[in-house]
């Protein structure tokens, strides 16, 4: 499959806008990102790039004072791929959790270490809502419960649940490249209670859950949370991220309207995570 490599210049940007030009660029379309000091690349498959929706972003951006410039050109999934490996650092959360590369040294590994390898699906720690999930994660109690994880991209979110003790673990994603790369690590981190489902949120019937986690775009939580209050237990827990602080306002809305209570609110650099709960019903 032929892919779009953009290029963009970053080298004088803070590094909120450069997580504030991911989002919006993976919101569009774009799958894989390697960054340094200097530049983002980023990548969508040819046949999926809209021209006019691209240039609408860069409008928004410049509006909101983050000025995109960048070229293009047509590459092999192959080639990128590697670059975003050759850019991939082993990452610690909350002192207590380190998400590695296969090909990283494993003398340095912590008692809970996953290994996550490093392909085009989203889930390796280094972006802000995934950290931010482990650690909301690392509040729970997750021993023995029932844990869904949706738009699991590489699974780390659900093995680290498996780690956790949770007792079923069901992973979904809709990306057939994040449903293999999800199976693959589950078998590397031995993660033998994860179930890995391609599909979304219409393959749920009659399976309920203690926990539902989802790292998503905001319209697609927006979209997804009357039915994540179908499949949650009640008294169980819905955590989210992959928000923006100006757009959490939507996810209330969406959680509200659906009968959920929320119960705490994390931040790192603009990004948020939002836990809900399901009230109990008197019966």
């Amino acid at each position: 499959m032929a892919y779009l490599e953009f290029e963009i210049p970053v080298r004088s940007w803070d590094s909120n806008d450069r997580e504030i030009l991911i989002a919006r660029m993976a919101h569009v379309g774009f799958e894989g990102f390697a960054e340094d000091q200097d530049l983002i690349q980023a990548y969508i498959p040819e046949e999926q790039f809209s021209d006019d929706r691209f240039n609408r972003l860069v409008d928004e951006l410049g509006d909101g004072g983050i000025r995109v410039q960048y070229r293009f050109h047509v590459t092999e999934e192959q080639n990128w791929n590697e670059e975003w490996e050759k850019s991939f650092k082993p990452v610690v959360i909350g002192g207590e959790v380190l998400i590695r590369a296969p090909f990283h040294d494993p003398e340095k590994d912590l008692p809970c270490t996953l290994v996550i390898e490093p392909k085009m699906s989203f889930g390796t720690g280094h972006h802000h809502t995934t950290r931010l999930m482990i650690e909301g994660m690392m509040g729970l109690q997750l021993k023995g419960k029932t844990v869904l994880d949706m738009g699991c991209g590489t699974g780390v979110l659900g093995i680290f649940a498996v780690r956790m003790g949770a007792r079923r673990v069901l992973a979904i994603d809709r990306d057939q490249w994040a449903y293999e790369n999800a199976l693959e690590n589950a078998e590397r981190n031995q993660a033998r209670l994860l179930e890995v489902r391609l599909g979304d949120v219409s393959c749920l019937e009659g399976e309920m859950f203690d926990i539902i986690l989802a790292n998503i775009t905001r319209n697609t939580l927006v979209q997804d949370i009357p039915a994540y209050h179908v499949h949650l237990k009640d008294g169980g827990t819905l955590m989210v991220s992959g928000i923006l602080a100006e757009d959490v306002e939507y996810v209330f809305n969406a959680a509200y309207q659906a009968g959920l209570d929320h119960q705490g609110t994390m931040e790192a650099s603009n990004w948020i995570l939002l836990t809900f709960v399901k009230p109990m019903v008197n019966r």
